[in-house]
This record gives C-alpha cells, sequence and structure tokens, in this order.
C-alpha cells in the first residue's frame, strides 16, 4: 500500500479534477489524481469558458494558454431559426476539450502533481482512509475528492443523495468542423437551439440540443452519421451548416442531470463538478462551475486550520451558486424553444431592444 496520507486524493482526471489539482498545487497542498483511463482523453467536442471562469485560471498563469490554443469569439449573434435578433459582444474564450484538458495536466505537473493513470476507483475507508482500485492497488490519503462526474460511484456509495442520473428530456449533437467564423452564433428555434463557436482560426464547434421524449444514452462517445443528424435538427441556419458539411465525425448523446443536492461534503470526502451538481449545459457554465469549485475549495483551505469548517464554508458558498445556476440554465432552454409565434416575436423585441442579454452575463459572470 502506497502512503499519501499527506495527500488529497483526486478521483478523475477531467476538468473538474485536474482544476481542483492546479489549485491546490498552486496553495503548496498536494495532491494525487488518480484516472480510470490509461491516458488523457476528452475529444469530438469544444468548451466554452466565460470571465468567471478564465478570471481564476489566469490566477494559474493560464491565460496566455487559453489565447494560444483557443479563441476569444468577437460577437455572440442571436437568430430565430435563421433570421438575425440581435447581436452582443462576446466575453467567451472557446477552445477543444482536449486542448483545455491538455493545459491543465501540464500545469498540473508543472506544479508539482501527481497522476496515476489505469485507476478505476472501487472502494474507500472513511475510517482508515485507504483507497482501493480495480488494478489492485490501494493507498492512505488525508481526504477524498470526488470528480468523478455525473455518474459519480463515489457519491453513490457513500452520500445520502443516491438518485440515479435521470434523462433531462433534452438530447443533443456535436460536432468540430471548418469554419473560419470569428463570431459566435445561436439559432433558437421551437423545441430547439443550435449553438456554433470558433475554437481556433479555422475550426468551429457545433451543439445542437432537441427538446425530445425518445430517451438517449448518456454517452459522450456515441456516434452518429450527418444524415441522422440533420434529420434529427431540420432546419439550420447556414452558419451551422456550413461546419457540420464540413465535419468527418458526429456525436450524439442524452443530456442527463440529477436532483439540486444538500450534500457536497462528509468527514472524509468532498464532491466537485458533475459529481456534486450536474447541470443543464444551456448557458456553457458546466465546466466553469467545476472550476470554480477547485478555486473555492483550495483558497478556504489554505487559509484555515479547521478543516470541517472549510467544508462548511464550501457548502455555503457554492451551493446558492450552482442552485442559481441549475435554476437559470433551466429556464434558458424554455426561452430557447419557444414555439408560439406571438411568444417568440415578444421574445425577440425584448432581446433586441433592450439590455437584458448582457444583464444576464453580468448575473453568471461576475463571480
Amino acid at each position: 500500500m502506497k502512503d499519501y496520507s499527506d495527500h488529497i486524493g483526486i478521483v478523475g482526471g477531467g476538468i473538474a479534477g485536474l482544476s481542483l489539482g492546479c489549485f491546490l498545487a498552486n496553495k503548496d497542498i498536494p495532491s494525487v489524481i488518480f484516472e480510470r483511463s490509461v491516458h488523457l482523453r476528452e475529444g469530438g467536442a469544444g468548451i466554452s469558458l466565460s470571465p468567471n471562469a478564465i478570471n481564476l485560471l489566469e490566477q494559474l498563469d493560464l491565460k496566455e494558454h487559453l489565447f494560444k490554443e483557443g479563441l476569444f469569439s468577437e460577437k455572440i449573434n442571436f437568430l430565430d431559426d435563421e433570421a438575425f435578433i440581435t447581436s452582443v459582444d462576446s466575453r467567451v474564450c472557446c477552445i477543444s476539450r482536449e486542448r483545455l484538458v491538455n493545459i491543465l495536466y501540464k500545469k498540473y505537473l508543472e506544479l508539482g502533481g501527481k497522476v496515476r493513470f489505469d485507476h478505476e476507483f472501487i472502494s474507500f475507508n472513511p475510517t482508515t482512509k485507504v483507497t482501493q482500485f480495480q488494478n489492485s492497488q490501494t493507498y492512505k490519503i488525508w481526504h477524498l475528492a470526488a470528480c468523478d462526474g455525473i455518474k459519480s460511484t463515489i457519491r453513490d456509495k457513500y452520500f445520502k443523495s443516491k438518485e440515479a442520473p435521470v434523462f433531462s428530456g433534452y438530447s443533443a449533437w456535436r460536432c468540430i468542423g471548418q469554419n473560419s467564423t470569428k463570431d459566435a452564433y445561436l439559432q433558437l428555434s421551437p423545441r430547439k437551439h443550435l449553438v456554433l463557436y470558433p475554437i481556433s482560426k479555422t475550426l468551429s464547434s457545433f451543439v445542437g440540443v432537441i427538446k425530445t421524449s425518445t430517451q438517449q444514452q448518456e454517452s459522450w462517445i456515441q456516434e452518429g452519421d450527418i444524415e441522422e443528424l440533420k434529420t434529427d435538427i431540420g432546419l439550420m441556419s447556414k452558419y451551422h451548416l456550413a461546419t457540420v458539411n464540413s465535419a468527418d465525425k458526429f456525436y450524439k448523446w442524452g443530456i442527463y442531470i440529477r436532483p439540486v443536492s444538500n450534500q457536497y461534503c462528509t468527514d472524509s470526502m468532498t464532491l466537485f463538478g458533475d459529481a456534486a451538481h450536474p447541470i443543464v449545459p444551456f448557458l456553457g457554465q458546466g465546466g466553469c462551475l467545476s472550476i470554480e469549485d477547485g478555486y473555492v475549495f483550495s483558497d478556504l483551505l489554505s487559509n484555515a486550520n479547521d478543516f470541517k469548517e472549510v467544508q462548511d464554508k464550501y457548502e455555503k458558498i457554492r451551493m446558492p451558486r450552482v442552485k442559481l445556476i441549475t435554476r437559470l440554465s433551466k429556464e434558458q432552454a424554455v426561452h430557447n424553444h419557444i414555439s408560439n409565434p406571438l411568444v417568440r416575436k415578444a421574445r425577440n423585441f425584448i432581446m433586441s431592444k433592450t439590455n437584458i442579454i448582457n444583464w444576464q452575463m453580468d448575473r453568471i459572470y461576475k463571480f
């Protein structure tokens, strides 16, 4: 058995786990990441990072890397089907998930972090702090950080909120294709919305979300084909269609959620990211909330001697924030998918004639 009894053991090497590891290392708090795959794997999708996450990553000196590896779009253009509604200045960095994970991974190693691949979690003894993995390895750690996603084994085994992930009523398609646009485009249509944002000078990420009663798998890697995508999505603006037509691979997945939890911590374990609060992705805040989690926990831990106090403050800071973003994300889907022509016209008028979009952004981004 390997002794990491002065380390926080982080289960999961995605955005949540790597962000947490980086923020801990930046505060000279040792950690080790246990990742079940044999190498980093995040592909086939883009992610948008808004100022609430960018400002935190800047404290790790990563903003320059975001400029180099991603793209800060200039405008967000809103469409009703193909008709222009309005545009606002973008404050968002768009980047492929694979590149973001690699940036965080390199930073974590640079800060002295440790990663153990091919370590699929089996069990944790809260009394002895011994963690066991599928490869027969065991480790004694100080505290367990669950960053193992919406299907979190740790949450299911050791926390009161054991409800399984449930289908949200939305399914989605995604792909990355050739498109040199510098702007993001959001198409609002009855029972669907389509998102397009640049992730490099030549590539853009497409996501199409459909309201449906047909339950899809909660799989990030299930492939489909372009004809199936076009049948499901239907009308696409020329901006979205250009990206779809130039893409090589197409992925579809069901969007799943869990009930909002009132418990992120036990004496020896803490939940982060989707393990704590999976949400519908209609405000682009899933990854951002994970980054916020890691920053808040690390900052609290570096400034306190009482660990219970750290956990209490972590829950008090994070829960109201998560509940707000969860509610706003669900409401956004309703606004995006309006079918009634008169209500759509009223929505478009408010979007184009008032400052409501920037007001909403301020509400979310000023963390």
